[in-house]
């Protein structure tokens, strides 16, 4: 048990040295979702202010900063806006998930769906992804685009297969960790 401690703790430590390492860009990050977001439909900007409240650990984001960073990379805003996209994307899948799953908590809280209905969550989640695409159209490289929508498709493809399985309990293993390869892309 003393390794699994160990290793958690490593973990948490190599977590925040990531984040300290980032941390301005980070916050330029949570600016760039909040602007990105804006919206003239009330019911919009009220759950997408809720989804930002809710916060996490911006887990993409960080590992998207920290590769930039590892690269070099040094000038301009791409790095903020496709660690911003990342969060996107990810936001988005975890709001199909929930419906999918009909969960009402994550992280602690209510889910957008369990306060605001499944077909609100769904219209929400699909603001989230064009959002996201806007801002791929405007970094301008075709390979991002390209990585990214490969990536959400395979995503959604991974929801469908664990759809397809539901309720399967001869379910292969080399099936089950399919479902989880893709639903985490």
């Amino acid at each position: 048990m003393g390794t699994v401690v160990q290793l958690k703790r490593q973990i948490n430590n190599s977590y925040f040295d990531l984040k300290k390492s980032v941390d301005e860009k980070l916050v330029l990050v949570e600016e760039k979702i909040k602007t990105k977001l804006n919206s003239d439909v009330g019911l919009v900007q009220k759950m997408t202010n809720y989804h930002i409240q809710t916060g996490g650990k911006r887990l993409r984001a960080l590992l998207t900063l920290g590769s930039a960073k590892l690269c070099k990379y040094l000038k301009g805003g791409r790095d903020i806006n496709l660690a911003a996209c990342v969060e996107l994307i990810h936001a988005a899948t975890l709001m199909h998930d929930d419906v999918i799953d009909v969960s009402n908590v994550r992280r602690g809280k209510k889910t957008i769906n369990s306060i605001w209905g499944n077909q609100s969550s769904i219209l929400v989640g699909d603001y989230l992804l064009s959002r996201c695409f806007e801002m791929m159209v405007e970094d301008g490289n075709l390979e991002v685009l390209k990585l990214l929508s490969s990536t959400s498709s395979k995503i959604a493809q991974g929801e469908i297969l664990q759809l397809q399985h539901k309720g399967d309990i001869d379910m292969l293993e080399e099936t089950y960790l399919k479902i989880i390869s893709t639903k985490t892309a």
